[in-house]
């Protein structure tokens, strides 16, 4: 089969994105998302995979390379302080945020047990509505950058979730692409 002549219409160029983040509320269930706000440095999805490689005596190369291990991360930066925000970069329940806007008190324990979150990212795609959209149905906020209060500088939250299989339903998956 012939493959597709080049097409310059299919590169995508720049990507605002919006990320947006909701509780774990189901199997693939559909959350109220909450919009994170302003990024910056933008928004990288990362797929990595461990594999077994079996190399017999009698070849140089591997024979068989079978993934052993699969691990998939959100990252990027809030440019938003919200303390929302900071809440969920450092995975805390939100019973941990009392107060009223635009007052409040965050409660850090870091003894907290995991807490389970769906991850939609939206950006540029190639669809009828040119929108490609990411959704991971249960991820933790894994990493909390170094949080930089400095006076030349804004109060940037760098986090990378982890991704997590959705087991529950059968059809097991880290998230998926749409493309509107």
């Amino acid at each position: 089969m012939p493959l597709a002549s080049p097409d310059i219409q299919n590169i995508i160029i720049g990507a605002p994105s919006q990320v947006a983040i909701s509780d774990y509320v189901a199997t693939r269930g559909a959350g109220t998302f909450y919009n994170i706000g302003y990024t910056i440095g933008g928004v990288m999805i990362s797929y990595k995979r461990e594999r077994f490689k079996l190399s017999p005596d009698q070849f140089l190369g591997n024979v068989i390379s079978e993934p052993i291990k699969a691990e998939a991360t959100i990252k990027f930066k809030m440019l938003e302080g919200m303390i929302e925000n900071l809440r969920l970069a450092l995975a805390l329940p939100a019973g941990a945020k009392t107060g009223a806007d635009p007052n409040f008190t965050l409660k850090v324990n870091m003894s907290e047990r995991a807490i389970y979150h769906q991850v939609k990212v939206t950006g540029r795609g190639l669809g009828t509505t040119k929108v490609r959209t990411f959704t991971s149905w249960r991820c933790v906020f894994q990493d909390f950058e170094d949080l930089p209060l400095t006076k030349e500088g804004a109060q940037i939250i760098g986090v990378t979730i982890d991704c997590l299989e959705e087991t529950a339903a059968g059809d097991t998956d880290f998230g998926r692409f749409i493309e509107a």
